[in-house]
């Protein structure tokens, strides 16, 4: 694209055709080329500075060749416009007392000369009757004028005095500006964008002077016309114009143009607008904007909802080409339009998404749709209508998530064992405690643990692992295991083999204090020799009865009971087996994530992991859950690093996929005096206020109609302007009062969301993104019923 195409200084007419796509009836959006956009970086610039690192500068103005400015740096102004005033040089013979005379002077002039010779009334002031002869044409040089002087002299006339005239002469520009300025409406642009050069008065600004026919009478301009002036340190550099002027360098895509130091691809264009002051516009090629808008947009590490935003950005811009073409350009580098920062601001991950959808926008019914976008939906978006005064049926709202349990499975960890079946609530924490307890080496022979297996008795592999674990606690050698080894009376031996010297309670107790501890139903049924041991046992904490109070004596442990001794010991002695705990990430594949220093560490869980859940105050066996991210985790690794235990406190944060943004949930408390303040603005003769209430609400639960009783009445504040009134963070809120009487007199409101919450959900998209959803995807998840078309 060469540099004069690459300029556009009139608004871009798009030439947008529709063809029929393969299926009848449905139309797809064209373009014949990448558009350019013109964005308003300033629109009040008293003065600019423009630089570049390439060799020089270029300017380019409509209907001139391109300037090389032989500078790398200008300052740009704006000043009052100054018309050339150019000398014209007459020849007289004036004080001629009377007409007669002034004929044969004239005529004596035309013998001699033969030049024309004119006769009329003289004008000098306090000289009345006094006429004068005009000799030939008038001299538009000096030079021109001291050659004709000496050429009257050789014919006598040396009485022939030269007299300057100084006429105002305004450029073609000035004139056609002045025109322009007539029949343009309410455009606020105040240089000539329309120019059309040529014609015998024409004199340009830049000093180059062309033919000047003495007898056309020059029309009156704006008095009020401004030019832009260019200051640099080479000549080239140094000139004025009523037109726009653009300014690019030599190699515009490796050496981008600046502004203040800020980079910019394209060319920057600046022009006098109605206040006097200068306007700064960016004229850049679409995709350049947007290498330039989508990561200040959505600058989340996610390739596909940077993708998803590089759709929107572009949509959004062809759809409003024009927006601010009174001002001169289409679109402002702000919130209100799209945040935009240049060059500077570009990103490789942006600028891959930019490509990688390059020419892709959103369509309904063949246009190009108005993409609206927020930052945090607060977990529904909102149909236009109830935020806007337009209607749109793509913009309608939408859960900020996928479809049921399609939002978590990207972040379930399973396991392929079953889960518990318990009905007695005795055993539910028993649940729990026995698993911690099988991945510290106790044998757990079952593949389910059930009400049954926990009151069925342990078998000997299992009694002799548990015994096992027991001996090596205390440092003891593992007793053998027996048909008897289960029963109270052969447990008490073998954990007071394990506590105490030998024979020490035998020796330590006498009968009145063994008779003492076995004072329970059926304590005449335990065998003398087991006698001392069971007192020692149950005074020192470390056997526990029935809750009937008896210790059956004859009946084998079942697997409960034995367990609970074990962990009675365990807790006891300050064994209980320790977990690990973290704050859980999103999980990623099934891994554990967990955040360690800045960054993050993914622990590998196996199949057969012992996963738990707390629902309500306890926890209960499951076989899968979800790991969003916020999750308190208890865990315990094997030799390998394996997590083969894991317990899950679920996060009390939001869980929908825009749950990473800061503003998921907001709180914000303002006096009735703030709140009528606020309100004041928008609603006028209140008077005092009484209360507010939320008279409506929308899909997403948003406000959508504020009830406000004062003083002098209702009234009503509808659809957006109830954030920009209150000043809050989003209009999806629960309002909480405190009164004084009738009298509500602070008003507390909690909320979820940043923005206006109507169309794409930003961190919604990150979130959808991180769950494996691809751009395309994304897009129409938000705007419904939308195409994507190759627009160009």
């Amino acid at each position: 694209m060469n540099l004069r195409a690459f300029l556009l200084l009139s608004v871009l007419f798009l030439s947008i055709s529709t063809i029929s796509a393969s299926e009848p009836g449905v139309i797809v959006f064209k373009l014949k080329e990448e558009p350019l956009i013109r964005i308003g970086l300033a629109t009040s610039a008293g003065s600019v500075t423009i630089s570049t690192g390439d060799t020089q500068l270029v300017s380019v103005s409509a209907s001139e060749q391109p300037k090389f400015l032989e500078t790398a740096k200008v300052t740009v102004s704006a000043r009052s416009y100054q018309p050339p005033v150019v000398e014209y040089y007459h020849f007289d013979i004036d004080d001629i007392a009377t007409k007669e005379e002034a004929d044969q002077v004239a005529k004596d002039v035309r013998e001699s000369t033969g030049e024309k010779a004119e006769v009329s009334y003289g004008d000098k002031p306090n000289t009345p009757n006094i006429w004068r002869v005009r000799i030939g044409d008038r001299k538009e040089t000096i030079e021109e004028a001291g050659a004709y002087k000496d050429f009257l002299s050789d014919k006598g006339f040396d009485e022939a005095e030269m007299t300057t005239e100084k006429v105002t002469l305004p450029s073609q520009d000035a004139l056609a500006l002045t025109q322009q300025l007539k029949t343009t409406g309410n455009s606020q642009v105040r240089s000539l964008t329309s120019a059309k050069p040529g014609g015998p008065n024409s004199n340009s600004s830049n000093g180059v002077k062309s033919t000047v026919m003495t007898d056309i009478i020059q029309p009156a301009i704006n008095p009020n016309l401004r030019e832009v002036v260019v200051a640099g340190t080479s000549t080239p550099s140094r000139f004025s114009s009523l037109k726009p002027i653009a300014f690019g360098s030599v190699n515009e895509r490796l050496t981008p143009v600046r502004v203040g130091g800020k980079a910019y691809r394209g060319r920057i264009e600046v022009f006098v607008n109605d206040r006097g002051s200068l306007t700064v516009v960016n004229v850049v090629a679409l995709e350049d904007y947007l290498r330039g808008v989508v990561p200040n947009e959505l600058g989340l590490p996610a390739i596909e909802a940077q993708k998803a935003q590089a759709v929107a950005a572009r949509t959004y811009a062809v759809a409003n080409i024009n927006q601010f073409g009174k001002q001169g350009f289409d679109l402002l580098p702000t919130t209100r339009s799209q945040v935009y920062r240049g060059y500077s601001s570009e990103s490789q991950m942006g600028t891959r998404a930019v490509e990688e959808t390059r020419g892709i926008v959103a369509t309904w019914h063949g246009k190009p749709i108005n993409a609206l976008y927020t930052s945090t939906c607060g977990g529904r978006t909102e149909n236009s209508e109830n935020i806007f005064e337009f209607n749109e049926p793509y913009l309608r709202g939408v859960e900020c998530s996928l479809e049921g349990h399609l939002q978590f499975d990207p972040f379930l960890v399973k396991s392929s064992r079953e889960p518990s079946r318990i009905r007695e609530e005795s055993y539910l924490e028993l649940v729990r405690q026995a698993a911690a307890l099988s991945v510290n080496g106790f044998s757990m022979q079952t593949s389910r643990f059930s009400d049954e297996w926990f009151e069925e008795q342990p078998n000997q592999s299992e009694l002799t692992n548990w015994m096992g674990q027991l001996a090596l606690r205390f440092s003891k050698p593992t007793p053998p295991v027996t048909a008897n080894s289960g029963k109270p009376t052969e447990i008490a031996r073998v954990l007071a083999s394990f506590m105490y010297a030998d024979s020490y309670a035998d020796t330590l107790l006498s009968e009145s204090d063994i008779n003492y501890q076995l004072s329970f139903l059926d304590a005449g049924e335990i065998p003398r020799e087991s006698r001392a041991n069971i007192a020692a046992l149950l005074r020192d904490g470390w056997m526990s009865l029935y809750p009937d109070m008896t210790l059956q004596p004859n009946r084998t442990y079942s697997r409960a009971k034995m367990l609970r001794l074990v962990l009675q010991i365990y807790d006891k002695k300050k064994w209980m087996p320790q977990m690990q705990t973290g704050a859980a990430q999103p999980s990623v594949d099934g891994k554990l994530v967990l955040k360690s220093g800045k960054s993050t560490r993914q622990l590998t869980v196996r199949p057969d992991v012992y996963l738990f859940r707390q629902f309500g105050d306890y926890y209960y066996q499951v076989k899968e859950a979800a790991l969003i991210g916020g999750e308190t985790v208890g865990y315990h690794t094997n030799f390998a690093g394996e997590v083969d235990y894991l317990e899950i406190k679920p996060t009390t944060a939001v869980t929908t996929a825009e749950r990473m943004s800061s503003f998921t949930q907001w709180n914000a408390t303002l006096s009735a005096s703030a709140v009528q303040a606020r309100l004041s603005r928008y609603v006028r003769g209140i008077g005092s206020l009484i209360d507010v209430r939320i008279a409506q609400k929308g899909y997403s639960r948003r406000a959508t109609d504020l009830e406000i009783v004062g003083s002098n009445g209702v009234f009503h504040l509808k659809g957006g302007k109830i954030r920009s009134a209150l000043r809050l963070k989003e209009q999806l809120f629960v309002l909480n009062k405190r009164y004084e009487g009738t009298r509500a007199v602070s008003y507390s409101f909690t909320g979820r969301g940043w923005g206006h919450g109507v169309g794409m959900c930003q961190y919604g998209a990150f979130g959808l993104a991180k769950m494996g959803q691809k751009y395309d995807q994304i897009v129409k998840h938000y705007y419904t019923g939308v195409d994507l078309t190759k627009a160009y």
